[in-house]
């Protein structure tokens, strides 16, 4: 590192994101004093300053990665989500090229920063709770799905773990990153029990509950009811169409939860989209993560409070009175989010340029009440006094052009026109223009699903609930079971390579043992000084004696310094020269020698030749032993698997393929050989080839070739024309590989059939559950169909006709009940209105009458 360079924030790929705003953070080691933020649309816009990188603002976030910059005046440029550039000019404190030591210990402490966390595995027990599932790790902690294992339910578990200041380590617990970092996690320990506390106060069921708190592994948790749906940041903008009455209706149970937090002395401090959580069965809000309550008492006191720039009003950052007002503004931001699409600038920079934020009353005229607009706006007043002082009033403001909807829930809505009944299936197959409509009809039927019938739909879902899972599970328990199978069929292929890779190596080095032994023997150091006829015969029958005692041995010749071979338990290779193979010439020259895979062109039989000097008394080399060991024999060790999926195959040190099961396939290489090397091994004709074709198998060419440990590999086999798992192993001592291998749908056809099982008997149990299902959902409608017809006949005041008979007592039977009393009601007020228009009607025609008494 130069003396000039200095150390910058890496804003663009490691900056800390709460999911709403970017942090933007320095390390505690910089001189603050010489930076400026901005936060503008424009970054040729005059500067605005947001907070130093260990004021308490950002104090949880000052322990960031550093980057090395070439320049010491350095600009960093990062984007939000929102597409507003975040400029960062800064001058850093410098460190020492003469320092390298305190240069690692800084970069070491900065890398770990941005390391993640393991969380929890799976199946872990938390005294009474499974740890089931990670749901979110962000840069303080980890929320789990667990299930509690005494009442069988699903909980969610949030557990303290800061990134930036805290580790796991092998016992599970947890502790802080660095010894200096100790201090700040226990603050932040602290705070996260006092968010346990703060939650189970709560009572409201817009209000996230806290079952349970604890302590454990130098950390804490807290068991939190577990609640289905998902962020309002990401479910508002698929609903961002909603109306205002209906965006009123969502918001005011949530209002109600914050109140009722209001009342207990708290404030929440952090409301903002990302901590609402819209329920996915009702589609109703959660207000969550309390982690920066606290009581509204000492807030005046608490400056350094967590907080989210858009979101928290001033008071937040320049330690100003707080109380429910901070959390209406944060309230108002978020409305401010979904009524105009636009977030909430930071109130910094409100301060500097409040033109820059249009007001919610111009973005949403036309589409929002008057209204409800100002109401917004008057939430996000800068000046907390001027701001609703209490919930109550915000609400009353925000509902100015709805007050009904404040007392008066029940939504009120005209019926639909009954639909015409259509021709039923059998008076439709006596006329082809009624068959014709009938088909049309169900077509466009099936296209609406919210035309379907009721028991269709609600045979269709349970079909679904029950099949889908167990579906998902089989192919789920198929994937893992894959897995496994191949894992272990790996192994075994590894295995299988192994064992014969060592076979062919103790043949290999038994053989040369041999034809050590043989090259010492003088007899043929005294043959080459005085050659005679009887000596000759003699060697003959020592090399047939020899071959015929080692069924190995195909050849043993005994070559003289020339290369003719002078004996040999074959006598037709007697006077041949031998000169010009690769094992005579370093043989000659002293030193033992053995080949790969060679094809002679005399018998065509492949072999391995051992070649030895053989040296007078006096040390001279004076000849040269030739032993040649069968090929067949190295094919029989390797031919020993015997199962018709696998097959076996060998490479030599060029990766030719020496040995393989199709004897066609043979003598070509891996990948194309260089030049030269294909010169060469055409030249002494070891195969007996013109040329070495090649079978364009890079992904076994590149670990087979020169592989000094066992393996596995996955490759398309060019030989089978299928994908395969292949073990290796190098042979000892030599530069060979031997290979097993298997396709890959053999070892998995197996699992396959399960599976084919497994969705045939899945079949067989959906045409039973779908059976089941129907006359489930018969039970369900047809008390309904009862209920509707009642209300036609009701429609038409035939009271007789809109009286239910109750068989049953289920909630079906209690409502029908509960209809038939409104009917009588109806019928009795009906029939007093009858008589009331009696009355009047006679009495009506007593005064026209006067004679009547």
């Amino acid at each position: 590192m130069s003396d000039n360079s200095a150390l910058v924030k890496n804003l663009i790929g490691t900056v800390q994101s709460d999911s709403d705003q970017t942090i933007i953070a320095t390390s505690a080691a910089v001189d603050t004093r010489n930076i400026a933020y901005t936060c503008t649309p424009d970054a040729s816009q005059p500067a605005v300053f947001l907070g130093e990188g260990n004021s308490a603002e950002y104090r949880d976030h000052r322990h960031l990665p550093m980057v090395e910059c070439a320049s010491s005046d350095a600009t960093v440029l990062a984007v939000t989500e929102d597409d507003i550039t975040i400029v960062v000019a800064t001058q850093l404190a410098t460190v020492p090229a003469t320092d390298p030591a305190a240069a690692f210990r800084h970069n070491r402490r900065s890398a770990g920063q941005s390391e993640i966390v393991p969380a929890l595995p799976d199946g872990f027990r938390l005294f009474e709770y499974r740890i089931d599932t990670v749901l979110g790790q962000g840069g303080f902690g980890i929320t789990y799905l667990a299930t509690d294992m005494q009442l069988n339910v699903k909980v969610a578990i949030k557990e303290y773990l800061p990134t930036g200041t805290a580790a796991r380590i092998a016992d599970r617990s947890v502790g802080p990153r660095w010894p200096e970092d100790a201090a700040q996690y226990q603050a932040g320990l602290d705070s996260f029990l006092v968010e346990a506390r703060t939650l189970a106060t709560f009572h409201h069921p817009n209000i996230v509950r806290v079952a349970r708190f604890f302590e454990a592994h130098r950390t804490a948790y807290i068991v939190l009811e577990y609640e289905r749906g998902e962020p309002l940041k990401t479910w508002w903008p698929l609903h961002a169409a909603m109306s205002e009455h209906d965006l009123l209706a969502l918001m005011l149970p949530l209002l109600d939860g914050l109140e009722a937090v209001h009342r207990q002395g708290y404030l929440h401090r952090d409301i903002k989209p990302a901590n609402i959580y819209v329920r996915q069965h009702d589609d109703s809000l959660v207000l969550l993560d309390f982690g920066a309550a606290r009581q509204t008492a000492s807030f005046h006191q608490d400056a350094a409070s967590a907080m989210t720039p858009g979101y928290a009003p001033p008071e937040q950052s320049d330690g100003g009175q707080q109380g429910p007002w901070t959390d209406i503004y944060a309230i108002g931001a978020t409305l401010y989010w979904m009524t105009t699409g636009q977030k909430s600038l930071p109130a910094t920079q409100r301060f500097a340029r409040s033109e820059l934020m249009p007001a919610a009353k111009e973005i949403g005229a036309g589409r929002y009440s008057v209204e409800f607009l100002e109401a917004i706006d008057w939430a996000l007043e800068l000046d907390a006094r001027a701001r609703p002082q209490d919930v109550g009033a915000f609400r009353r403001a925000l509902f100015g052009a709805n007050l009904a909807a404040l007392d008066l829930r029940q939504a009120l809505g005209t019926q639909e026109p009954e639909p015409v009944p259509a021709a039923n299936w059998r008076a439709a197959c006596r006329s082809p223009k009624l068959l014709h409509a009938k088909l049309k009809e169900g077509a466009r039927a099936v296209l609406r699903p919210a035309s379907w019938p009721l028991a269709a739909k609600m045979t269709i879902a349970m079909l679904f609930a029950a099949l889908l899972p167990m579906t998902l599970t089989a192919y789920y328990n198929l994937r893992g079971a894959l897995a496994v199978v191949s894992a272990g069929e790996s192994r075994e292929m590894e295995q299988y390579a192994f064992n014969s890779a060592s076979r062919v190596a103790q043949l290999v080095n038994d053989s040369r043992s041999v034809a050590d032994y043989l090259g010492t023997d003088q007899e043929f150091a005294e043959f080459f000084e005085r050659p005679a006829e009887l000596v000759t015969k003699s060697i003959q029958a020592k090399f047939q004696k020899l071959a015929k005692t080692n069924p190995n041995i195909h050849t043993l010749i005994l070559l003289d310094t020339t290369g003719t071979a002078r004996a040999s338990n074959d006598a037709t290779l007697e006077g041949l020269n031998f000169a010009f193979r690769e094992y005579f010439t370093p043989a000659l020259a002293g030193r033992s020698h053995i080949t790969g895979l060679v094809v002679p062109a005399k018998d065509g039989e492949a072999g391995i030749f051992y070649a030895n000097p053989v040296r007078s008394a006096s040390g001279t080399v004076v000849g040269v032993l030739v032993l040649r060991i069968k090929g067949s024999a190295i094919a029989a060790i390797l031919d020993e698997i015997k199962q018709e999926s696998i097959a076996t195959f060998m490479l030599d040190g060029d990766g030719v393929l020496i040995h393989y099961h199709d004897r066609t396939k043979l003598y070509q290489s891996l990948m194309p050989l260089t030049p030269d090397r294909l010169q060469k091994i055409v030249a002494d004709q070891r195969f007996r080839r013109d040329t070495i074709t090649s079978l364009d198998m890079p992904d076994l060419a590149a670990v087979t070739i020169g592989a000094k440990a066992p393996g596995t590999v996955l490759y398309a086999s060019t030989l089978s024309g299928q994908t395969e798992i292949a073990g290796y192993a190098p042979v000892p001592g030599h530069d060979w590989v031997v290979g097993v291998t298997e396709s890959r749908l053999a070892f998995e056809a197996p699992l396959h059939n399960l599976f084919a099982n497994v969705l045939a008997s899945l079949v067989f149990v959906g045409v039973i559950f779908i059976a089941i299902a129907v006359l489930f959902a018969r039970t369900i409608v047809q008390p309904i169909n009862r209920l509707t017809n009642a209300a036609h006949a009701l429609k038409q005041s035939d009271y007789d006709g809109a009286h239910i008979k109750v068989t049953a007592n289920d909630e079906l039977g209690r409502l029908a009940r509960t209809f038939n009393i409104m009917t009588d009601v109806l019928r009795q007020r009906e029939r007093e209105d009858q008589r009331r228009r009696s009355r009047i009607r006679d009495a009506t025609d007593d005064r026209q009458d006067p004679q009547s008494d």
